[in-house]
């Protein structure tokens, strides 16, 4: 999965800051970088002198900050983003893509164009989150036994090249529709989260569960930012006229409101 890492930059000391991050948090064994930057086609006629700048620009970064013996390839293209970010991810047979967000910015536009599994880690007084990311990892679960199955799949595989050894906190929010269905509800949940613990148990790493009772998109993000995890997975439908991700609103409301790296599977 960590084979070939599209990264997203953008030409200011922010990519320098992102870039290096990735670069310690990120690496697997055999891992290479894709540092793609594009001109926005509003630039028009200064479009030329941007890309040849650009160009310039990522070269110097990736010699500087990427080790001598790492592969890596820079990219600058003109035109828009939303269109050119999932071509080239196809193209350049990218398995895993980058995003670092800039304060400020909206990452749901970019999200939902990405056909591989992708991390979103939100910029923070430009730093990015320190220690490993792999440490204590909370997962957030609809319980739907396709989705979920291929979520842990993609998970499982991610740990592996990695290397960690995470805690693991698989969590789950339902909102029952009327009082005298929550006990049925809330024991239906808990036996299947205590399936899926015994699953990712046998993988070797610690874990437990969380079940959160209420409105999942208003009760789930402050439940998980209690915990403090340093990465937070959850998994996205990849559907639509247009293929893209479907991002329903307790998948929005946990993209905005909750402060740690997020790791978002398509499904």
């Amino acid at each position: 999965m960590l084979t070939r890492i599209l990264f997203l930059a953008d030409v200011s000391p922010f990519s320098d800051h992102a870039l290096a991050w990735a670069k310690d948090k990120m690496r697997a064994e055999q891992t290479d970088f894709l540092i793609l930057h594009v001109v926005d086609s509003a630039a028009g006629l200064e479009s030329p002198r941007m890309v040849s700048e650009a160009e310039t620009y990522f070269e110097r970064l990736g010699s500087r900050i990427l080790s001598p013996e790492s592969y890596y390839k820079t990219m600058v293209l003109s035109g828009d983003v939303m269109q050119i970010l999932p071509e080239v991810v196809k193209a350049e047979g990218c398995t895993f893509v980058l995003l670092p967000i800039p304060k400020g910015m909206d990452p749901f536009p970019l999200i939902r164009t990405v056909p591989v599994p992708q991390m979103v880690v939100q910029e923070e007084d430009k730093f990015f989150p320190p220690g490993d990311i792999f440490q204590k990892v909370v997962v957030a679960l609809d319980l739907e036994p396709a989705r979920t199955s291929l979520m842990l799949e993609n998970l499982r595989a991610l740990l592996l090249q990695t290397g960690g050894n995470p805690f693991i906190t698989l969590v789950h929010a339902f909102f029952p529709p009327t009082a005298a269905s929550a006990p049925e509800l809330m024991n239906a949940a808990s036996e299947a989260l205590g399936e899926i613990q015994k699953e990712v148990s046998s993988w070797g790493y610690d874990t437990t569960v969380e079940l959160v009772t209420g409105k999942p998109e208003t009760d789930l993000p402050p439940r998980i930012n209690d915990m403090a995890p340093t990465l937070l997975a959850l998994g996205l439908p990849y559907a639509g006229e247009m293929g893209q991700l479907v991002l329903g609103a307790t998948a929005e409301a946990l993209l905005k409101e909750t402060v740690c790296p997020l790791l978002l599977f398509p499904l």
